[in-house]
């Protein structure tokens, strides 16, 4: 079966590395839902974390072949219900002078903060789990989103385990 899968990655923190990862899941058919990159907490390394399709084997496939790639230092599959994932967005609204209440009450739902008032626009800010954040989008679809950008999911796995530079056993 076919479903969401994130991926997180300890990387070297050089030139090159980024295209190496996404060079691998271009060429074994993968598509990206969602990639973050930021600095990890250990000084000359980055954490990627990556959302996409594929069940369980192929994902283990990925792992096993990103394993080979020299920058990578450490891959795990963070499995949805033992990780912790959350996603910002900012989304501008066209909105009229009837529809600014209906859509205050939407966005008040997701805890969205109102960042900047347009003569014919509302634009918020919003972070929660991708599940909450596609479900505003689809609510908001119906006043008309005029633009959004999304950062990508970043997750972390529950509880005191790390992905570190060295793999867990």
């Amino acid at each position: 079966m076919e479903n969401k899968q994130i991926i997180g990655l300890f990387v070297h923190n050089h030139p090159g590395v980024l295209l190496r990862v996404t060079s691998l899941i271009s060429r074994r058919g993968f598509n990206i839902d969602s990639l973050t990159v930021s600095p990890a907490a250990v000084e000359g390394y980055s954490r990627m974390t990556i959302r996409l399709s594929g069940d369980d084997d192929q994902v283990e496939q990925f792992i096993n072949q990103m394993m080979k790639i020299v920058d990578v230092k450490n891959v795990e599959a963070l499995p949805y219900d033992s990780s912790v994932a959350s996603e910002l967005i900012l989304v501008k609204v066209n909105t009229d002078n009837e529809s600014s209440n209906d859509i205050l009450a939407v966005t008040s739902k997701y805890h969205a903060s109102l960042v900047n008032l347009g003569e014919h626009s509302m634009t918020f800010r919003a972070s929660g789990s991708p599940g909450d954040i596609d479900t505003l989008v689809g609510e908001l679809r119906a006043f008309g989103i005029m633009e959004m950008a999304r950062t990508g999911i970043a997750a972390l796995e529950n509880g005191d385990r790390c992905l570190n530079v060295l793999p867990s056993n």
